[in-house]
């Protein structure tokens, strides 16, 4: 419901920005970023599509791991995966989203590139997940990174999503997160 006192917090809530703006805080730090999740970056048409392709592979079970017929099947569907799209009014969009890091190289500059994943081992223990799953996160100059992340940190990472369809050694991203912001993941207890 629509109030006067609804109005009026929202003037003065608007007032504040417009100070906070002009007291030279960078814009990075009056910007909100919108939480979204994994499932929000797989378009639901391919996650039909892949479930449909799953289910006919699982048909293949009785072949043999290192067979021609195997090694075929196996990548057709590496290739889907690669090639997985994206969503596309996820694009420029300023967001916020956990996961695990997979880094790249063993440099330790804190604006080293790496992979986020939506879950434990993917890229490193498991093959690595479809491509509208691994996230290239590029710090950019401004970028406040409370601890440069190692293999499978699990972070929160903040900044502008992108198209970018980048072949790594750990797989192939879909999106590139132009991060302003990577810190550890942590949640707030519980009040009782």
């Amino acid at each position: 419901m629509f109030t006067f006192q609804a109005l009026l917090a929202r003037r003065q809530a608007l007032f504040m920005l417009a100070a906070l703006a002009g007291a030279g805080l960078s814009r990075a730090e009056t910007e909100i970023y919108k939480t979204i999740d994994w499932n929000d970056l797989m378009p639901d048409p391919w996650v039909k599509e892949m479930t449909k392709d799953m289910a006919a592979m699982s048909k293949l079970s009785y072949l043999q791991d290192s067979s021609d017929e195997a090694t075929k099947a196996m990548s057709a569907i590496r290739k889907k995966l690669d090639e997985a799209p994206i969503v596309k009014t996820q694009v420029n969009k300023k967001v916020r989203i956990p996961g695990y890091a997979v880094p790249l190289d063993a440099e330790r500059s804190d604006k080293r590139e790496f992979l986020l994943v939506p879950y434990f081992g993917a890229c490193i223990h498991t093959p690595p997940p479809p491509a509208n799953q691994i996230v290239l996160v590029r710090p950019t100059a401004q970028s406040k990174i409370k601890k440069m992340p190692e293999s499978m940190d699990v972070l929160w990472v903040e900044g502008e999503l992108k198209e970018g369809r980048v072949s790594t050694g750990q797989g192939v991203s879909g999106y590139l997160l132009e991060a302003v912001s990577v810190a550890p993941y942590e949640t707030k207890p519980v009040k009782r």
